[in-house]
């Protein structure tokens, strides 16, 4: 479970080895991390109330759903997560279109640890632009030791 210093931070990947690798760089970050291997993995833990979760990293090409798609039917169940997208297509039709058009927050893989917790800090110190979100921005996060 999390703990109310350190941010949970869902990763959402269908390769195992992504979300090996993604785990030990968060967690040497002391980051709380959960781990789905499918969207239908990802929604069941988000329904879970006893679950504090901050951001949700996916990626946007996986077999069951898009990330973009997966990311709209999270943000119906909590509209106040936080969400960055991983893809190592960057220059997809899908990418462009769902991510880099509607100015969406994309990490490229392969990714550094650095780069990852360069992105995960500005999002989780940006605040909400949602009405649903007005005055539950959350803590603010500064980076945390490596």
């Amino acid at each position: 479970m999390s703990t109310s210093s350190n941010p949970t931070i869902l990763v959402v990947d269908d390769d195992p080895s992504v979300l090996s690798v993604v785990r030990c760089m968060l967690e040497s970050g002391d980051y709380n991390v959960l781990l789905a291997p499918s969207a239908e993995v990802a929604l069941r833990l988000v329904e879970r109330n006893d679950l504090m979760i901050y951001l949700v990293l996916l990626d946007v090409v996986m077999p069951d759903l898009t990330g973009p798609e997966l990311a709209e039917r999270i943000l119906a169940i909590r509209p106040n997560l936080k969400v960055i997208f991983m893809s190592g297509f960057a220059d997809a039709e899908v990418v462009r279109v769902k991510i880099l058009d509607r100015k969406l927050e994309l990490l490229p893989k392969p990714f550094t640890s650095d780069g990852l917790f360069d992105v995960i800090e500005r999002v989780l110190n940006t605040p909400m632009h949602r009405s649903a979100a007005a005055g539950a921005n959350g803590p603010s996060f500064s980076r945390l030791p490596r």
